[in-house]
């Protein structure tokens, strides 16, 4: 695994120095040609060094002599720390060598052996116990959540003004906990049940979801690709919260719905799929370049009444205002609700949050104007702030009045106000926002 670790040293650097997207840098030409198991590792360990990374330095801090420790040199004690402490398959002995064996020159292998050494001393017990020496509780609740959950302090404290001291720690523990693969399953080409049957017979268990009467979770991750069925189009990825859209707004078959930023195609396919089918999705995005992600996705399902085009999604198509019956109005945002899946996303997901609610709020008033007369949009996010949920929403309505919220119900869940959030300490799914809005 030597490569592998190399490997993911350059791809953490490159992660940092470029502000990329960490889902880039493990799809980049670097990673062709590793084995299931290489794949599996460098995921495992740069995904978790970035998820760590503000536990990681905090430790780091507290036995390395030096502060002036070269990006280079912190990042290969990060990869080093992170094997010690949080990798428990990876034994000390290969964490400690294999990490030193990254360092250039005899002096940078020296240093990170003698700062991996010395945690292995300060922090392990002779049983192989950890006991991490995290800031204490009473001295300040906020750096205590980030050091320990290694999530931002702003971040923290957006969480802390939301969900309270008990809320926040469940939240930020669920955000820490892997991600299990969620799937929808294509019901017009296979049922649920029978999916699952394909799937045990290859092997793999798999679960009904507790909301979606289309999901199926995973219990143990095998690359989707790889899974009985994909090939035929009887599924396609879909995390259970976003699986709620269609079940709520639940357009017709034969009715035309609008999903104007569309990409990459979940709830357009599944819309397509509620409705058997028949009528039209239209599928607009802003990006032209993204719209393959659709129309292939669209193609390997088998659904044919999926129209992808480029659009800006505050320019509604002249053509089609007043006459849908359904809009997807799922905007662009900050994820907040997504910060298990994407754990790079922490570390900048206030950056934009302000500038976006003007950008939402276009968006939603654009959307509005394609739907007929009882017609109904869904506004959804993937993110836990008000600003960009019901502060959005609500001015809408305060300046729409031919528009109003009503109430719905989805696999168990009622939103008698016409709006609800899902949380992943509670429901288990990415956090979502819903409001269902309809044209009188």
């Amino acid at each position: 695994m030597t490569d592998v670790r190399r490997l993911a040293l350059r791809l953490l650097e490159g992660w940092e120095r470029d502000d990329t997207y960490l889902n880039l840098a493990l799809n980049s030409p670097m990673t062709a040609g590793l084995s299931r198991e290489e794949r599996g590792f460098l995921t495992a360990l740069l995904y978790g060094t970035v998820e760590r990374r503000i536990t990681l330095d905090y430790l780091i801090g507290r036995v390395a002599a030096r502060s002036d420790l070269s990006p280079r040199t912190r990042n290969i004690l990060r990869l080093g720390f992170y094997q010690l402490f949080f990798m428990q398959n990876v034994p000390a002995h290969a964490a400690v060598d294999l990490t030193v064996s990254l360092g250039e020159g005899k002096g940078e292998r020296g240093f990170v052996n003698g700062v991996l050494r010395s945690a292995l001393r300060q922090y392990s017990s002779p049983d192989g116990t950890v006991s991490l020496p995290f800031p204490p509780r009473e001295r300040g609740l906020a750096r205590y959540l980030s050091v320990t959950r290694s999530f931002p302090p702003d971040l923290v404290r957006h969480f802390l003004g939301l969900l309270g001291e008990e809320g926040t720690e469940k939240l930020l523990d669920a955000f820490n906990r892997e991600s299990p693969l969620t799937l929808a399953v294509n019901t017009l080409k296979i049922s649920r049940e029978d999916l699952t049957a394909r799937f045990a017979e290859a092997g793999i268990e798999a679960r009904p979801t507790r909301y979606s009467p289309v999901g199926l979770t995973l219990v143990d991750p095998v690359p989707v690709t790889a899974l009985p069925g994909f090939a035929e189009g009887l599924f396609f990825v879909q995390d259970e919260a976003a699986q709620l859209a269609v079940a709520i707004l639940s357009p017709a078959p034969g009715s035309t719905v609008v999903d104007p930023c569309a990409c990459p195609g979940g709830k357009s396919f599944a819309a397509a799929i509620g409705m058997g089918d028949r009528g039209s999705v239209y599928a607009f995005d802003l990006h032209d370049s993204k719209l393959p992600l659709i129309s292939d996705g669209a193609a390997r399902l088998g659904l044919t009444s999926v129209k992808v085009a480029a659009r800006d999604g505050r320019e509604p198509d002249p053509a089609l205002l007043g006459k849908c019956g359904g809009v997807l109005c799922d905007v662009p945002c900050s994820g907040l609700g997504v910060l298990g899946k994407k754990p790079d996303l922490r570390y900048r997901a206030l950056d934009r949050a302000g500038e976006l609610p003007p950008l939402q709020a276009a968006l939603l008033s654009a959307s509005a104007e394609y739907l007929a007369p009882g017609g109904r949009l869904l506004y959804s996010t993937c993110t836990l702030n008000p600003k960009e949920n019901q502060a959005v929403v609500e001015e809408f309505l305060a300046n729409a009045p031919g528009f109003r919220r009503v109430p719905f119900s989805v696999g168990g869940l009622d939103a008698p106000d016409g709006e609800i959030t899902l949380y992943p300490h509670l429901h288990g799914t990415d956090g979502f926002y819903y409001a269902l809005i309809e044209r009188l």
